[in-house]
């Protein structure tokens, strides 16, 4: 090939390569812009969920505080009518004794021994 020839190629291919480059060098700036402007949303969208995971947690933790204070006076009730039917059956019990030992004193006076 004759060197004119070779010149005029080498520059023709220099010239394809810096515009390659160049091109190159666009979309990878606008691929880095992206990117940036995806993690700007990304963070703003977990956020957004870290937010929304808080206020879940505070309403689980509302209901169980609410939970538990009506399982603890429902339970206390209970054992209050528990305690109060135990006082009954213990002072039913009581008469019932007091009754039999009367009518066992009565029984004994009148027994002739």
């Amino acid at each position: 090939m004759d060197q004119e020839l070779v010149q005029y190629l080498g520059e023709r291919f220099d010239r394809q390569e810096q515009r390659f480059n160049a091109r190159f060098e666009e979309v990878n700036t606008r691929l880095d812009e992206r990117i940036e402007e995806v993690k700007r949303h990304t963070g703003i969208l977990v956020e957004g969920l870290r937010q929304e995971i808080h206020h879940v947690a505070e309403g689980l933790l509302m209901h169980i505080e609410v939970r538990h204070r009506e399982d603890r006076d429902y339970f206390d009730r209970k054992f209050e009518d528990t305690q109060a039917l135990t006082r009954s059956s213990y002072d039913h019990l009581q008469q019932q004794q007091d009754q039999t030992r009367q009518r066992v004193e009565n029984l004994e006076r009148k027994s002739p021994n």
